[in-house]
């Protein structure tokens, strides 16, 4: 099986000599086209010298005699060249140079003296003279130069197709052998992205993220495992010894210890109720009824319905509600949000603390204000609040902290609800909880 990267280099080994291949034969062409030019030039300027040659000597000598001819021939020799001279009547008087003559008289340069034809010259380049040799060679010695460059050129294509290939296929090869380690179960595995910032860089930030994903979901499973285990652990060993000590005759089977057993077996049902959703919110599985609801009316009924315990212990629980706060979502399941915000205000204030609910819209989000007078929460522990089994209380006594379950559910209901939750505290001072849900317009017109 070919790897990547020589797929790679192969292509753009292909694309590159086609390149040089084109543009090299476009050159040639090009310079043999222009070269004949240059050609055509330098003999139409040597006939135009030579023809000024032959009327000056005309000039000269007022005729055409012996000397205006050694003069065509000494030029005819030292340029290599055929020479023909006509008359005015273009009657051959002379020709010199080896070789046949190839042009015709009506190829001939006329011979004009002042405004008088004087005769007719025939020029004739052989292809055997000088001038023709040092031609040859150079255009020889530009096809070779040319050959060169081609060949040193291509070469360096495939070094740099190689090298360019490997170094781009680089972090993927990286990315499979990581891969490979985190299948095996190896999640601390990172690939070092590259320093180019194009789409493989982001593919390996991506990777690098999905694996760091991958690691913290395997640590809250660890964790959600070990803080279940704790959970249980506590209420179970009280059954059970409460179980053996009736066994044992220890304790005696009365109203009383029943109830504490009771009392045990309702506080693994709701820890067990509440981790189960938890899990259900989490994961997105728990079911939502989406209908448009005045949240007003909703923390209101709330409100009603646990005034008596807080007027019990002694807390005054105020109401700021705007008339109408419209939402989208579950009403029971917001519902639930206000009554573990309250729960969890009421367990950390004082008698005669207070606290007090708002909703206010703003735009197009309605916000949903829990605050209270009460302990307050340090701030190493704010970040952690909204993770599962969180207690301020170090001591993680049930009384004062719950299962450490409610903020969680809180969190998982809001963000179904496409809102936000976040907490402000500050120790011996209170505790305030902003949701913000998305708003809808009012359906009752």
């Amino acid at each position: 099986m070919k790897k990547v990267w020589v797929k790679l280099a192969f292509v753009l080994m292909a694309v590159g000599t086609l390149a040089i291949l084109l543009s090299t034969v476009l050159s040639l062409k090009e310079m043999d086209y222009h070269f004949a030019m240059y050609l055509g030039e330098v003999r139409n300027q040597h006939n135009q010298e030579i023809s000024k040659t032959a009327v000056h000597a005309f000039e000269e000598s007022g005729a055409w005699n012996e000397k205006v001819y050694g003069k065509l021939e000494a030029v005819s020799a030292v340029l290599g060249l055929r020479l023909a001279l006509y008359d005015d009547r273009k009657q051959l008087l002379g020709s010199w140079g080896q070789g046949t003559l190839q042009s015709s008289l009506e190829d001939s340069i006329p011979l004009d003296l002042n405004g008088r034809r004087i005769g007719y010259l025939s020029v004739a380049h052989q292809d055997q003279n000088g001038y023709k040799s040092l031609e040859d060679h150079f255009q020889m010695a530009h096809t070779n130069a040319m050959q060169w460059t081609v060949f040193a050129l291509i070469l360096l294509v495939i070094l740099i197709s190689i090298l360019l290939a490997r170094t781009l296929v680089r972090p993927i090869v990286q990315m499979s052998g990581a891969a490979q380690k985190v299948a095996k179960g190896n999640l601390h595995v990172r690939v070092t992205p590259p320093r180019s910032q194009d789409e493989i860089s982001s593919l390996v930030d991506n990777f690098n993220n999905l694996v760091h994903s991958l690691e913290h979901q395997e640590e809250l499973r660890k964790r959600l495992t070990s803080d279940v285990a704790h959970e249980l652990r506590t209420p179970l060993n009280t059954l059970l010894a409460q179980v053996e000590a009736m066994i044992d005759g220890v304790w005696e089977t009365s109203p009383a210890h029943l109830e504490s057993m009771r009392g045990e077996v309702l506080r693994l049902s709701r820890l067990v109720r509440d981790l189960d959703q938890v899990i259900q919110v989490e994961s997105g599985v728990q079911r939502m009824n989406r209908e448009a609801g005045n949240l007003s009316e909703i923390v209101q009924e709330v409100l009603d319905a646990m005034s008596a315990a807080f007027t019990r212990d002694d807390i005054q629980l105020r109401g700021k509600l705007a008339k109408e706060a419209w939402v989208m979502g579950d009403q029971q399941r917001l519902a639930q949000v206000v009554t573990n915000l309250l729960s969890n205000a009421g367990k950390h204030t004082q008698a005669g603390g207070w606290i007090e609910v708002t909703v206010i819209q703003t735009g197009d989000c309605v916000t949903l204000q829990v605050a209270d007078n009460g302990s307050g929460i340090p701030k190493d522990d704010i970040p952690f609040v909204f993770e599962r089994f969180y207690r301020g209380d170090r001591s993680r006594v049930r009384e004062s902290g719950g299962s450490g379950l409610g903020l969680t559910v809180v969190k998982g209901i809001v963000e179904a609800h496409n809102g936000k939750v976040a907490l402000e505290s500050e120790e011996g001072i209170g505790t305030r909880v902003l949701v913000t849900l998305p708003s809808i317009p009012s359906p009752i017109r």
